[in-house]
């Protein structure tokens, strides 16, 4: 009998090895089959796959169509704008930012001695108008003209470099040159803000142009209205209005402003021949009878630190 239940004993353990090997040769294959059972089931996503779908479910499906015409849309896009000709320094633009480029407000400001600077110390792309650009690059086409910097915003080389990175994105070439800084008459500073700024770019930017003999054809644009400019001009200073592009500030350049400041620099218009009509703004003079320094004085330049 002790050998009879030893046999038996015997039995079954061979009996459970071979059960536990078959259940662990057949186990790969029921995940495999629980695997493509949950492939199958339709999820809430509209896929397949367990309840909780796939990271990017949510994207729509691959559409090779339609990536290649926006591939070929982008190509087009960057090629369509008109190749630019050789610059001509004898043609040039004095470009004012703020309500030229940009609507008056779309950037905070601060007054510094007078002058509203941006709060940041750079602007961006998105700052800007960008049918102003268009309409800026559109008078470089036609003409060439180089750019100087006119703005106020000239003051800090952080600005000036971040305009220029505008400019560059939209094919617009580098600003070539900046007018000199002027302080305003303090006589016309206390009379009226406006006027005294409006002449003392004026003077600025014929500064430039006596430094600058070989430029034939000028013009500003600028949201300042420069009749005011010439209203109070005296020898040395170039006459401005006629010369000028007067943008509004919310505007900004638009197509016909690009088509004014074109035929200005193709056809330079003569100095008028006559005084203009007096300002109404009175404006208190010198001790010495005399409104502004004349061609002969010594400028006053702000030495920025």
């Amino acid at each position: 009998q002790a050998v009879w239940a030893q046999a038996w004993l015997t039995l079954l353990l061979a009996r459970s090895c071979t059960a536990t090997a078959s259940m662990g040769s057949e186990e790969p294959k029921r995940k495999k089959r629980r695997a493509e059972q949950s492939a199958e089931k339709p999820t809430s996503h509209g896929g397949t796959g367990d309840s909780l779908g796939g990271l990017y479910d949510f994207l729509p499906p691959p559409d090779p169509e339609k990536d290649a015409a926006a591939k070929v849309a982008a190509v087009k896009g960057h090629h369509a704008r008109p190749q630019l000709p050789p610059e001509d320094p004898t043609r040039v633009i004095f470009l004012d930012v703020d309500g030229v480029l940009l609507p008056t407000g779309a950037v905070e400001t601060i007054v510094v001695d007078g002058v509203a600077l941006p709060v940041r110390d750079t602007v961006r792309e998105s700052d800007f108008a960008v049918s102003a650009l268009g309409s800026l690059r559109s008078i470089i086409q036609r003409t060439g003209a180089i750019i100087v910097l006119s703005s106020e915003w000239r003051r800090t080389e952080s600005l000036k470099s971040s305009i220029g990175a505008v400019l560059r994105s939209q094919g617009i070439p580098v600003i070539r040159d900046s007018t000199p800084i002027f302080h305003a008459k303090p006589h016309l500073q206390k009379s009226h803000p406006v006027l005294a700024w409006c002449e003392r770019r004026a003077r600025e930017i014929g500064q430039w142009l006596k430094e600058h003999p070989e430029v034939t054809a000028w013009v500003a644009l600028d949201d300042l209205d420069f009749s005011w400019a010439d209203n109070v001009r005296v020898a040395g200073t170039p006459w401005m209005k006629i010369r000028s592009v007067h943008t509004h500030d919310k505007i900004c350049l638009t197509d016909d402003n690009a088509a004014e400041a074109v035929q200005i620099l193709l056809h330079p218009p003569p100095d008028p021949q006559v005084a203009p009509r007096r300002s109404s703004i009175k404006a208190s003079a010198e001790p010495d009878g005399v409104l502004c320094s004349t061609e002969d004085s010594p400028p006053e330049r702000l030495r920025l630190g």
